[in-house]
């Protein structure tokens, strides 16, 4: 229907303009963008808290940071009944744990996560807002900024997203 190809076509030029955006990298502090946006999910009625945050800098457009872990820490709150969010510096990477105690992801579909348009359940798009494009845009911004991406099913329940940056002095 058109509302839905409005939200694709939305997120589709959003993910555009992220390949250009790269040139706005300034170090950014890790900990103080990872406890605004968790705050932000949090007063807007999705379920988010910071249990852990070490401090940590980055090199990153600090827009195009905070949307990719607003993506991550939302579909936890949205589909896993709640974000539990941590920020870890270890060596020279800074580490952003998102877990939640939702159903998971089934392990043959776990390959498919970050294709464009995913869903583990497509019915989900008829009660859950967005056009299946957050994991994608999340993941091409932490691969341009030299991080990774991954995500697992955890073995008590729920998933675990990791998000792995290189960590820079202040």
């Amino acid at each position: 229907d058109l509302d839905e190809l409005d939200k694709i076509a939305d997120s589709a030029i959003r993910l555009v303009r992220e390949e250009g955006s790269i040139n706005d990298a300034t170090t950014v502090d890790l900990k103080a963008l990872t406890e605004a946006t968790v705050e932000e999910l949090d007063a807007a009625a999705l379920p988010a808290t910071l249990d852990a945050a070490e401090p940590a800098w980055v090199k990153a457009s600090p827009l195009s940071l905070k949307r990719a872990l607003r993506n991550l820490i939302s579909n936890a709150a949205t589909h896993g009944g709640g974000a539990h969010v941590a920020l870890q510096a270890r060596d020279a990477r800074a580490l952003v744990v998102i877990e939640d105690n939702g159903p998971g992801i089934p392990e043959d579909l776990l390959p498919h996560v970050f294709e464009p348009f995913f869903r583990v359940d497509p019915g989900r798009g008829k009660t859950a807002n967005g056009a299946g494009l957050g994991l994608a845009i999340a993941k091409e911004i932490v691969e341009r900024l030299g991080g990774s991406l991954i995500i697992e099913n955890r073995r008590e329940g729920g998933l675990r997203q990791i998000v792995s940056l290189p960590q820079v002095t202040r």
